[in-house]
């Protein structure tokens, strides 16, 4: 898709280029129009209106951005582009900065940047980022531009202008507020359904059903019988179960995320996400009893919930692993009788499927940890996400193979056939919420 930036400056459009890889991002210059808005939102709304005119039916975009300087009164704010005069002098701005912060000793500063969109129908949005940290006692760093030499982030002791392209856009407020910009680009806003399936990883649900069915596949083996309205209810309460993880993952982060999460994007409210989070809750309670699940399951549920909870507030790998592992022993519990024997009788079977669960799940949340600065490491942990249909699938065929149990095992299988082609529906469906 093709978006019309309006700047002249080739070092923004490189950036916005680097941010935006799946977008064609066109310079076109806006003019002398004046920037006299009070602040960074207003000066990019004016200069997205100049391109705006030139190119009905486009995407256009605009930004406005600056330094704000705590002991400056918030200067040289949205006059940073000409803080020493007319004409544009980025040396000279930063000399006069440095002139005026001589024996300052409170150097805090942020950089604000103000995105304007416009959309093919007309209409406006204005999204925001900023990055906070203190201007340095001395420059450092040979890339960048502007007062990137003199801007230290918070959290580090170097320069944005010592930073890898890719490191400094992950943390930047221009990064920061494209990333924000990419949810209007791929029409994040264009309703609250959009939203909620972003804030629930919808693209991802046709993982979870297999691990239900795969507990299933190991109870068989070990002599279950196969009641389909427990297994529906297991599978209906499990997909549940997963948004609402999903949902409690963003709240618990809503302040710490990266922009491209719902909640930070401003695509839905803290308030509605929990609104959402517990909906899906009270939905697999529900399931759980309208299915007559034992007692047994109840508490794998228990220890579910528990784990859920407890990942999404101390990002602990292993705990991720775990919710996938109780997922598949909760499959098995569902149509295992509640007797001490039958649960004997099934751990030869359950146990080695479910560590092999724990193992990879925690491997793939600990290779994604630090995904949201790496679009390449992002994407390869998408893929290995998608690869537990593939697992999953693997386990249902050993089954089907070594413990034959006539029809009921068949149709595991084929369900866990569904759930394959489900996900590339799902990913093609969705193509603008993230997999991970």
């Amino acid at each position: 898709m093709k978006i019309f930036a309006a700047t002249h400056n080739a070092h923004k459009i490189e950036e916005i280029s680097r941010i935006l890889p799946e977008f064609e991002i066109v310079a076109d210059d806006p003019g002398d129009v004046d920037e006299n808005a009070p602040d960074f939102a207003g000066n990019a709304l004016i200069k997205v209106r100049a391109i705006a005119a030139r190119h009905p039916g486009e995407w256009c975009m605009a930004d406005d951005s600056g330094l704000e300087v705590r002991a400056l009164g918030g200067a040289p704010g949205t006059r940073s582009a000409r803080y020493a005069g007319e004409p544009c002098d980025t040396a000279a701005n930063n000399a006069l900065l440095m002139k005026n912060m001589e024996g300052v000793a409170d150097r805090r500063a942020n950089f604000t940047c103000a995105i304007a969109v416009s959309g093919p129908d007309g209409r406006e949005w204005t999204v925001e980022g900023k990055s906070y940290g203190r201007i340095a006692e001395a420059p450092s760093g040979k890339g960048g531009f502007g007062y990137d030499p003199y801007f230290i982030p918070d959290g580090m002791d170097v320069s944005f202008a010592d930073l890898p392209p890719d490191e400094k856009n992950a943390i930047s407020h221009r990064g920061r507020a494209l990333e924000k910009a990419r949810n209007i680009f791929e029409g994040g806003c264009g309703g609250r359904f959009d939203a909620v399936m972003k804030l629930v990883r919808i693209v991802n649900l046709p993982t979870v059903p297999g691990d239900i069915l795969a507990g299933c596949a190991a109870a068989l083996a070990a002599g279950a019988d196969l009641g389909f309205r427990r297994v529906s209810a297991a599978v209906a309460s499990s997909c549940f179960m997963y948004m609402f993880g999903m949902a409690d993952n963003d709240i618990a982060g809503a302040g710490t995320d990266s922009p491209r999460r719902p909640i930070p994007a401003g695509l839905i409210s803290l308030a509605g996400a929990r609104v959402v989070a517990a909906a899906l809750f009270l939905f697999a309670a529900a399931a759980g009893f309208a299915g007559s699940l034992p007692w047994t399951w109840w508490l794998a549920q228990s220890l579910l919930l528990a784990s859920i909870v407890s990942y999404n507030r101390f990002k602990l790998a292993p705990l991720m692993g775990l919710c996938r592992c109780l997922n598949v022993i909760g499959g098995a519990l569902a149509v295992l009788p509640a007797s001490a024997a039958a649960l004997r009788g099934a751990l030869p079977y359950v146990v080695p499927l479910a560590a092999v669960s724990l193992g990879y799940v925690s491997f793939v949340t600990a290779y994604a940890a630090d995904e949201d600065g790496d679009a390449a490491k992002r994407s390869f942990a998408g893929a290995l996400i998608a690869a537990i249909v593939y697992l999953q699938l693997s386990a249902l065929i050993a089954f089907a193979l070594l413990f034959p149990a006539g029809r009921r095992m068949d149709i595991l299988l084929v369900c866990g056939a569904a759930a394959l082609v489900a996900l590339r529906l799902f990913r093609r469906m969705f193509r603008g919420v993230d997999a991970s």
